[in-house]
């Protein structure tokens, strides 16, 4: 198994380690985070729970917006 991936990976111009380098970054979520916010030009920062309930827009109560996605659903698949 090891040769036949050596010999894929020498064809696309790679090497065992750096597929195992991917493979564990892949495991390492805050690398996976980075990577994201960097290809979404998202600012990377640690927020803390107040700094996200003040960012959070004013006027709707997610309980009350959860409740009626639920009422709407249960429409549609129970037919009432």
């Amino acid at each position: 198994m090891v040769r036949r991936t050596k010999s894929k990976l020498a064809l696309e111009g790679r090497n065992l380690s750096e597929l195992v380098e991917e493979l564990l970054a892949a495991y390492d979520g805050l690398e996976l985070l980075d990577k994201l916010c960097d290809s979404l030009n998202l600012e990377k920062k640690f927020c803390t729970s107040y700094e996200v309930e003040a960012g959070r827009p004013a006027g709707l109560k997610a309980e009350e917006v959860v409740r009626e996605i639920r009422g709407d659903r249960a429409k549609r698949v129970l037919g009432h």
